[in-house]
């Protein structure tokens, strides 16, 4: 149907000038329209609630046009294109604000940023750069280019909303992609995959919002309408996860409701206990998912629904250390290592197969995924940046109320424990989004902290 739709629209130059004149003609009135305040703060939001529901590669036609990642699509598709248009048609339509922020906050923020968080500064800049020593310049050069204007996108919504309201933001995106993923499959069964296309990227989706949803019920919500509608989401995501049928998504959906339910307790507890208690609780987690992988058949198929494609990772991961030390100081470039339709013989990953004759096209594990792309250097940076990002989170449980404190802890325990066996740290989507938008809110308000008690 889409592919119809796109011949007839390309294929008739009389309806493509229509379309044009009337995309024009919108175009002006939204620009009026957000040119006052708070029609231009309702716009912004609904266009981050649109790129939260984007930001994991969604498979439903027009959303799935609007990922970043197109621009580094092969081939030139028009429709790959898209991004071209949208972005800075969202930039002009809210130039009043970008203008604003560029103006006002953006400097400070940037600092801020570079100052609390160089790790983080310092790997941002290496998916262009990659593009030097990859074994597909081109390739890494258009997905580093993805790569730069999806970060830019998030910086923006990090440094531009508070905790409470980018909370709201990334539930109602989750919330809003689960909900149509059920309108679209309504008939929920096994290995529900909803509209990601996998069925772990939705539960990992899921498992965040019943986080996010309980630390609402528990701290955020201010009514009592309030907190039964959070619990309704919260049980509806919870029923999501288990309808996926992943038992790490499960395990990791347990454990970060132990945290929420933790964070009053933490809070109270000085610095060093608390970081030692969520690192011992990682830690703990970390070694929960190994222990499930190396026993699947015993425990995931009869306790926590069969999940398969954790099988043979643990077979081809060595396969990828050896590949990743023969180029330790550099990697392969960003999206340079899996391109064995590309290149063939040429990349590694060629010859990397499982004993059933499995070939992987992505790591599986978000530090080998990193290593390939950058070498140590930069699985150095990422790994110092969650550790400046948890020292930070830590000290924020004691300055700010628990709503907005523990939504750093969940992102930052679950991006650990979902990259044991997902590589989404190193790929564009919803968690290098939450990554970048906890960095910069993290960095800006330790700052802010410090600036206000130097002055006191």
């Amino acid at each position: 149907m889409a592919r119809m739709i796109r011949e007839l629209i390309f294929g008739n130059t009389f309806l493509l000038y229509l379309l044009a004149s009337l995309a024009l003609i919108s175009t002006i009135l939204i620009f009026q329209l957000a040119s006052k305040k708070k029609i231009g703060l309702l716009w912004e939001k609904w266009f981050a609630v649109c790129f939260v529901f984007v930001s994991p590669h969604v498979n439903l036609p027009p959303f799935n046009y609007l990922h970043f990642i197109n621009l580094a699509a092969a081939g030139d598709s028009n429709v790959a294109k898209l991004p071209w248009v949208f972005y800075p048609w969202v930039i002009f339509v809210l130039s009043g604000r970008f203008i604003s922020f560029f103006k006002n906050q953006f400097v400070e923020a940037l600092y801020f940023v570079v100052l609390r968080n160089p790790g983080f500064s310092l790997y941002c800049l290496l998916p262009i750069t990659s593009t030097l020593w990859s074994l597909v310049p081109e390739i890494t050069l258009k997905a580093g280019i993805a790569f730069t204007g999806f970060t830019l996108f998030s910086f923006y919504l990090g440094a531009r909303y508070e905790w409470p309201e980018l909370s709201g933001l990334l539930r109602w995106g989750y919330t809003s992609l689960a909900i149509v993923s059920v309108l679209r499959y309504p008939r929920v069964a096994k290995e529900f995959a909803g509209i990601t296309g996998h069925k772990n990227a939705f539960g990992s989706l899921m498992v965040v919002s019943t986080a996010l949803w309980y630390l609402h019920y528990s701290q955020g919500a201010k009514t009592q309408k309030e907190r039964w509608i959070a619990l309704g989401f919260m049980l509806f995501s919870f029923y999501l996860v288990r309808a996926t049928s992943s038992g790490s998504s499960l395990v990791n959906s347990l454990m970060l409701v132990v945290i929420v339910s933790s964070l009053s307790f933490l809070s109270r507890l000085r610095f060093q206990w608390a970081f030692t208690c969520i690192v011992g609780f990682t830690v703990l987690g970390i070694i929960t998912s190994v222990y499930i992988i190396d026993n699947l058949e015993s425990i995931v198929v009869g306790g926590l629904g069969k999940d398969l494609t954790l099988t043979g990772r643990t077979e081809f991961w060595p396969q990828l250390l050896d590949a990743a030390n023969q180029r330790p100081w550099f990697g392969y470039g960003f999206d340079g290592f899996f391109q064995q339709e590309e290149i063939g013989e040429q990349t590694p990953a060629y010859f990397i197969y499982t004993p059933n004759g499995f070939q992987p096209q992505t790591a599986h594990n978000g530090a080998i995924a990193i290593l390939l792309s950058f070498g140590y250097p930069g699985l150095i940076l990422i790994l110092l940046s969650l550790f400046t990002n948890l020292i930070l989170a830590v000290r924020q449980l004691s300055r700010s109320p628990l709503a907005e404190s523990g939504i750093p802890i969940i992102y930052l325990v679950f991006i650990i424990l979902n990259n044991i066996t997902e590589g989404s740290l190193g790929e564009l989507g919803d968690a290098w989004l939450a990554y970048v938008l906890l960095t910069v809110r993290l960095c800006i308000d330790s700052s802010k902290s410090s600036s206000n008690n130097r002055h006191s």
